[in-house]
């Protein structure tokens, strides 16, 4: 009986803080200029897709490199691109960005 009061009272605590918890999404909106960025220092998350989009007037390049320093992927971003997919990234892996402009990395 001690059992059961314990297992009802423990889960009627957890239903409780349950309704308490708020999940908050932010979301991602990263804009990059010309140069080279570890994924890792950009905070974006392994084995995960993510758009990119030239958002500028000129024509950028982007490649991604991996840890082995050979090119994985490579977008020719006309000025006011569309959305491309690039992905999924390592920790390791670096984009590199070559030419006048910004770059917007979204989810």
């Amino acid at each position: 009986m001690k059992k059961i009061f314990l297992i009802l009272s423990s889960l009627l605590l957890l239903s409780f803080s349950m309704n308490n918890l708020t999940v908050k999404a932010d979301t991602l909106n990263i804009q990059l200029h010309e140069g080279i960025y570890n994924i890792k220092a950009l905070n974006l998350m392994e084995n995960t897709k993510y758009n990119i989009q030239n958002t500028s007037a000129g024509t950028i390049f982007m490649m991604r490199i991996d840890g082995d320093q050979q090119v994985m992927e490579s977008h020719r971003l006309l000025e006011n691109s569309t959305k491309y997919n690039i992905g999924p990234f390592k920790y390791v892996d670096k984009i590199v960005i070559l030419g006048p402009g910004t770059v917007t990395i979204t989810e």
